[in-house]
């Protein structure tokens, strides 16, 4: 899946532009306060967060389009690709993101703390989103393997949280892709 990785490097850029610009908007702005230059960072990357949920949203629906032209492998593909590959990203994300946010809470004696819920919540959009590709292949596997072959249900839920998500698509990769799974007609 195509949408997979652009979803995928679209993450990356997003995680560089949250360490660049609020480097280039603290540089352009320490001597005369918000001016143009730091506008337009903000602005930037405000736009570039948009881009990132739209191509994630597409990427959804793509995963979606290729479920019902039963393509499995490229689901397959499009879904280990987001969960595994995004590993590094999400642990980067996260260390970052306590170091900058417990500097700016505590710059600020506490009022920003009003805002930590905004990047918690956008990254676990992300999980979510590359989860509901995950869902597509498990409603495969449930819907064509014999029924006591089957992966749990509990593995729809699993795709959803962050953690849960990779220890869910690693299990799942191991017992059924691993002993080569035949795919059926259209994949």
């Amino acid at each position: 899946m195509k949408s997979a990785r652009v979803f995928l490097w679209s993450m990356y850029v997003h995680l560089l532009f949250s360490i660049a610009v609020p480097v280039g908007i603290v540089v352009s702005c320490i001597d005369e306060g918000w001016n143009g230059v730091g506008i337009g960072l903000f602005l930037c990357y405000l736009l570039e967060v948009f881009a990132v949920q739209i191509i994630g949203w597409v990427c959804v629906g793509m995963a979606v389009v290729t479920y019902k032209k039963e393509q499995w492998e490229r689901l397959f593909q499009g879904w280990t690709l987001l969960k595994l590959r995004s590993i590094p990203f999400f642990v980067i994300n996260f260390l970052y993101s306590v170091v900058v946010w417990f500097i700016l809470v505590g710059g600020s004696r506490g009022i920003l703390i009003l805002l930590v819920p905004i990047p918690v919540v956008y990254t676990c959009t992300l999980v979510f989103q590359s989860g509901c590709v995950g869902i597509c292949y498990i409603k495969y596997l449930r819907k064509y393997l014999e029924e006591g072959n089957r992966p749990s249900g509990i593995h729809y839920v699993l795709q959803l949280l962050a953690v849960a998500d990779v220890v869910s698509t690693v299990v799942i990769r191991k017992r059924y892709h691993g002993d080569g799974i035949k795919y059926l007609e259209g994949g």
